[in-house]
């Protein structure tokens, strides 16, 4: 509920009969009276509804008069919201048979449509608004809610009658008392509204029905036209249509050339009560009553609402200072302990204390030093030895039929002279040098007096880098 109410009361107020819907908040419409306007019931029921609205307890919601208010789809040529949003008086101006600087406008939540921005408005005189609040008040109750009828209407078809399918052409009959509404649209999209200013009820039937003649079959064609399809569905509701004898008669003077089904909704007089009560709940309604005009209940509870967000925006932010807070002291302890243990490691490899900051540059100085002075102890925990080493490459020379003119060795380097049977044999002799740790690299400066092919290997052993 958009302004946190926990309840909300459609009322329809016509013709001397009032009829209440009340509705919880994600709650089912319920009837809670139909009666006459100034019985006893409904005196009881505005004042306890006027009493849970002025403790903004509860949402009065009414729809202002269906002949006074204009509904009217518009179009912006913007795929932006804001650009199209700063053209809507323009535009609802030259639908409107009045002019839009002296009209209350609500418009509804913007959509995509056709590569630009589409808006369902509505439109009432500030005059006929104020007229219609001293009405109200004067019949003992003050709304916090003026709804378009038409919208409301809508929006309970679409509610309690899902369309089956986006694209089905629907029609809602309202018979009120002292007028017709009839809404049309396309699955749950509205199209627009048409008022007849008459009513089946009571002394004007002869008139209703043939404004009724005159006009159905008309916006029948407009509706067939705009969808592109002969089919449709007409609900009825109202009133009027819980005498199935006079909508049968209403039907049969529609044209024949329409294929039309046709059904009435379940409880229909209490059709647009519950409609104004659901939208109420849910804050999804229109609401004329707003800026100056606003209902002080209203104004409270969305007073209320922005000082709870406000407080939930200050709570969320103490949260995030305090999470914040928390990883810049675990981060700081994480860097501390880093810090610490870089700090005893370059100690251990320098063998002197350390100072902040030159951890690299001492270990760097350090390594060649370190490694010149270990270096006896891992040549004596050398498996092999040098004269191990020695031996492997004297034993592969004989093996291979290599004569050595010249050998050097150390722990970290090798060089051999000689000659050997051939090519392929000097090669065989290196890649068996590589195999025991050496990365030689081999030379054939030319032949010996006896022919054979000369070599140059050296190399350094490959696991001292």
């Amino acid at each position: 509920m958009a302004e946190g109410f926990k309840t909300a009361y459609g009322l329809e107020w016509t013709a001397g009969r009032l009829v209440v819907a009340r509705c919880a908040r994600r709650g089912v419409p319920q009837i809670a009276l139909a009666a006459a306007a100034d019985s006893p019931e409904a005196a009881n029921i505005l004042r306890a509804a006027a009493a849970e609205a002025e403790k903004g307890a509860a949402a009065l919601a009414v729809c202002a008069p269906a002949a006074q208010t204009a509904v009217r789809r518009l179009r912006a040529p913007f795929a932006s919201v804001r650009k199209a949003a700063k053209v809507w008086p323009a535009l609802l101006d030259v639908e409107l048979p009045f002019p839009v600087e002296s009209a209350v406008c609500v418009y509804g939540a913007p959509r995509a449509a056709d590569g630009g921005v589409a808006v369902v408005a509505a439109a009432l005189r500030q005059g006929d608004l104020a007229a219609f609040g001293e009405a109200c008040r004067a019949a003992g109750f003050d709304p916090t809610h003026c709804d378009a009828e038409a919208l409301a209407l809508w929006a309970g078809q679409v509610a309690e009658a899902p369309p089956a399918r986006a694209d089905v052409s629907r029609v809602l009959v309202w018979l009120g008392a002292d007028h017709a509404t009839i809404v049309r649209g396309r699955g749950a999209d509205f199209g627009a509204v048409h008022v007849l200013r008459a009513s089946p009820l009571g002394g004007d039937g002869p008139a209703f029905l043939a404004a009724w003649t005159a006009r159905a079959g008309r916006i029948l064609a407009a509706q067939r036209a705009e969808a592109g399809a002969a089919e449709m569905d007409v609900w009825w509701a109202g009133p009027g249509a819980e005498d199935e004898a006079l909508v049968a008669r209403l039907r049969q003077a529609l044209p024949a050339e329409f294929a039309v089904r046709h059904e009435i909704h379940r409880q229909p007089a209490s059709f647009l009560a519950r409609a104004l009560a659901r939208r109420a709940a849910d804050g999804s309604g229109a609401n004329f009553r707003g800026g100056e005009d606003t209902h002080p209940a209203v104004r409270r509870a969305r007073q209320r609402a922005e000082r709870r967000a406000w407080l939930g925006v200050a709570a969320a932010a103490l949260v995030v200072l305090a999470l914040n807070a928390g990883e810049r002291g675990l981060r700081r302890q994480r860097l501390d302990e880093a810090q610490r243990r870089l700090a005893e490691t370059a100690q251990a490899i320098a063998g002197e204390p350390v100072p902040h900051g030159q951890e690299s540059l001492l270990v760097e100085r350090a390594l060649p030093r370190r490694d010149e002075e270990t270096r006896p102890f891992r040549d004596a925990l050398d498996p092999d030895g040098l004269e191990g080493r020695l031996a492997q490459v004297l034993a592969e020379a004989t093996t291979l039929g290599v004569e050595m003119t010249k050998l050097g060795l150390s722990p970290v380097a090798i060089s051999v002279q000689g000659s050997a049977p051939s090519i392929q044999v000097v090669e065989a002799f290196a890649e068996r040098l590589r195999g025991q740790g050496w990365s030689v690299q081999s030379e054939t400066p030319g032949t010996a007096p006896d022919g054979r092919p000369q070599f140059i290997l050296k190399g350094m052993a490959s696991h001292e880098g």
